[in-house]
């Protein structure tokens, strides 16, 4: 077997290449904006809380 890189890349190759990493950023920017939404509401919730300690002293 050998280990030099591959001399002839194929359409196909460079496809399958492509839609790999555009399916890794995909699911980067989907899992960012599932944590930054509960990230704001967590916020929100010790935004909140803050307020209402403040009231009640």
């Amino acid at each position: 077997m050998s280990t030099a890189p591959k001399r002839s890349y194929t359409v196909e190759d460079f496809s399958d290449l492509i839609n790999a990493r555009l399916q890794a950023i995909e699911s980067q920017k989907e899992a960012k904006q599932r944590y930054g939404s509960l990230l704001a509401v967590l916020r929100q919730q010790v935004d909140s809380y803050r307020r209402q300690m403040h009231g009640i002293k």
